[in-house]
Formats: C-alpha cells, structure tokens, sequence
C-alpha cells in the first residue's frame, strides 16, 4: 500500500463538463484505495460547473477569474491542493481500472522517480502516439518529419521505460519536486508545458519514466474547439521552448 497521506488529482476544465462528469465518475467508481482529493480549476468563464458540484460535492471546484493557459490553472489548483503526490489529468479521460495504485506504489519502491505517466489509449483500444517520448531539438525535428521518430519505441514499449517526457494529459509527480522547480511554466499558455516540467525535473537528477502497465482511455482535443488556434498555439510553444533550450551550454539528459 503507498504511504502517501493524500494524492491530490489536479484537472483543469475548458468547454468540457460532459467529459469532466465521465472523467469524475471514474476516478470515482476506481478508487485507488488511499486518500485522494480532486481539485477542478474551471477556466471557462461561460460553463460555471453548476451541476457538476452538485453531482459530485466533494470536489474542490476553483473558478479563475480568467483563463490564464493550462499551466497556469495547474498551478493554481496545486495551491489549494494538500496531497504530496500530485495527479493532474484532463477532464477528456476516464479511468479504465484500478490498476493506477501500480503508478503510487512505483513511487514508493523507487525514490528517484519524479515524474510517471500511464499509457494513454484511444477509443479503439489503441496506443496514443506521442504520450511520451524524447526531448525536442532541431535535429530530433527534422528526424519527425521525415517519419523517423525517435519517440515511437517509448510509447509503443509493453514493459516501463525511461522517457524524457510524458504527456501532461495523465502526469504524476511528487508534490515537494513540484514545488522546487517552481511549477509549471505559465509563458506556456496551452501545449509543451509537460516537456519543459519534464526537463527541469530531469535537471534536479529525478527520473521520469513511462509505464505503459496502467492506462488510461484519452479521448483527446475535446475542450479546443478552433483547430486553427490549436496549431498557432502549438507553433507558439514550440518556438518558444525551442527559445529557452537550445542556446544551453551543454545538453540535456538523453535517453
């Protein structure tokens, strides 16, 4: 049994609460057996989460006064969160099973893990590419376009594995780490937060690894309505994490 006091779920809601109601139910209906909170940040002005807190009025429901990107209503949810290992995991997923008390005891038994991510799956049962992978660089870029992706042996591995990254859809990681890095980055408004977090962890000699043992349906793109404005925002990290990485004097950890 895990002797973590509380694990703290952290989901941020954007145009989802049918999806958030699902997601909800099921972290629900598979209790991982240890003591959880869920803390949702709501950073849609317009869906205000009514019938959601009346269905499930144990959840700390936190309104933000604007929407600020997705790092930053993460952070914002882990200030009123009081578990010292964090989950944060989008409202378009459900919880398959109670096989996520696998990921806890993995941080039990191997103190230098600082950040897990579960396997996520599609509705057809399948792996979702690129939930976790390798560092970004130019060269790894490049590589990608050219279908050679480095990455694919990470996600599509059956047994757990080091990763550079995982995705922030379903992120585990220690609450004290957390805080010592200081959080997500909030200049990332929406995408590449997960692999900037991922890299500082890294940075403090913490692993983070991908175990594929448990899993996770992930329906994906549910609360981003303008694929338009899906893909500035991602350029928009891209360059932007692109910007604080690779003018360092030395690499990054490497698989």
């Amino acid at each position: 049994m895990p002797n973590f006091k509380k694990l703290s779920i952290i989901i941020v809601n954007y145009q989802s609460e049918l999806y958030l109601q699902k997601c909800l139910a099921s972290l629900f209906r598979f209790n991982p057996g240890i003591d959880f909170e869920i803390v949702v940040v709501n950073n849609d002005e317009k869906e205000k989460l009514e019938k959601t807190k009346e269905k499930f009025p144990s959840v700390v429901l936190i309104n933000s006064p604007q929407n600020n990107g997705f790092g930053a209503a993460c952070n914002l949810g882990v200030r009123h969160a009081k578990g010292d290992l964090l989950f944060f995991l989008n409202p378009d997923t459900e919880v398959l099973s109670d096989n996520l008390s696998i990921l806890l005891d993995r941080f039990v038994e191997n103190k230098k893990i600082g950040v897990l991510g579960p396997k996520l799956v599609t509705m057809e049962g399948k792996t979702q590419p690129w939930c976790a992978g390798k560092d970004f660089s130019f060269w790894e870029l490049i590589k990608n376009n050219f279908g050679v992706i480095a990455s694919r042996k990470i996600w599509e591995s059956e047994n757990e594995t080091q990763a550079d990254w995982v995705s922030g859809a379903a992120l585990f990681v220690r609450q004290e780490l957390f805080d010592k890095i200081g959080g997500f980055d909030e200049k990332f408004f929406m995408y590449g937060e997960d692999i900037d977090l991922c890299r500082r962890i890294r940075e403090e000699k913490y692993e983070v690894r991908f175990c594929p043992q448990a899993s996770i349906l992930h329906l994906g793109g549910k609360s981003q309505r303008n694929f338009l404005e899906q893909k500035r925002q991602y350029f928009k990290s891209l360059c932007y994490y692109l910007k604080k990485t690779v003018f360092r004097k030395k690499p990054y950890g490497n698989i």
